[in-house]
């Protein structure tokens, strides 16, 4: 099971302003810090290395090689970066702490598939044109360049706040009943993850309160579920889930100062990364 204590020192240890442009000490501290963890849980730990504007930044990806090396892989990922200003507890230091976690009870096992983790850089917006996701730009396209296959990528977006009220997307409530209290993980998949949302919803039973969306299109006709890293896997045709507490529909402390450690339900948390490790492992054999 998960560690909560362990879960929230990685969140306060991470929660502070990282960002390229205006806190880049600290996002390189960030860097580090997800190298570190995943290099204690037993992985093996690489810098995957890209560029914006002739500056060069760079993923951390640990991985947890598999039995049967020819298997599909599957990957857990979560951005390290924040907005300016703003200490990311639960955008985006949630999202990695369960992936910190995640790796520890994987790193125990060894699955049939191989397993990456991977710490996206640049998630949030970098400038005035509004690029943004770009360390998963750069790692999709190092799949794609050596041909890997992917049996699922779970992308953790925003996994630790729970709340009294939730917003629900006109497009949404034409198809899906959702609840109004924001006590739930969502777990969205494009109409080429249809199969990866059953297994994730198999292996989240008993752990967290879940609500599944498949949306077709690559995401295009609810814009809300492209919003992260997952889109970049859509788009490239790799099967992969958006988990997240719905970010601004739900957090109120959404990309400002007040997005502290003290704000998160730390037991939602604990709730999610169990979900997450089940359905990991599940995916890898």
């Amino acid at each position: 099971m998960p560690n909560r204590a362990r879960l929230e020192a990685d969140v306060r240890r991470l929660a502070v302003p990282r960002h390229a442009a205006f806190a880049p000490d600290a996002l390189r501290a960030a860097e580090d810090l997800v190298a570190l963890e995943l290099g204690a849980a037993g992985l093996r730990v690489e810098r995957q290395i890209f560029e914006l504007k002739g500056r060069e930044f760079h993923n951390v990806v640990g991985t947890l090689d598999g039995a049967e090396p020819e298997r599909p892989w599957v990957v857990v990922g979560a951005h390290f970066d924040s907005v300016a200003g703003s200490p990311g507890a639960d955008d985006n230091a949630s999202g990695v702490a369960a992936m910190l976690e995640t790796a520890r009870l994987l790193g125990r096992s060894r699955p049939g598939a191989t397993v990456q983790f991977v710490g996206f850089n640049l998630e949030e917006i970098q400038d005035y044109l509004g690029h943004y996701r770009i360390g998963s730009r750069a790692y999709v396209e190092w799949l794609r360049a050596r041909g890997a296959r992917v049996a699922g990528a779970l992308v953790l977006e925003m996994v630790g706040f729970t709340g009294p009220s939730q917003v629900v997307p006109a497009a949404v409530r034409l198809v899906k009943r959702v609840p109004r209290e924001g006590t739930f993980l969502a777990a969205v998949g494009d109409g080429g993850s249809r199969a990866l949302l059953r297994t994730f919803e198999r292996a989240a039973a008993d752990t967290v309160p879940l609500v599944t969306l498949a949306v077709p299109l690559k995401g295009w006709l609810v814009p809300d579920t492209r919003r992260s890293d997952n889109a970049r896997f859509w788009d490239a045709g790799y099967p992969a889930l958006l988990l997240t507490d719905t970010a601004d529909l739900r957090n109120p402390n959404y990309h400002r100062a007040s997005d502290t450690p003290e704000t998160l339900d730390y037991a939602f948390l604990e709730g999610v990364t169990a979900a997450v490790a089940r359905a990991a492992l599940h995916i890898a054999g």
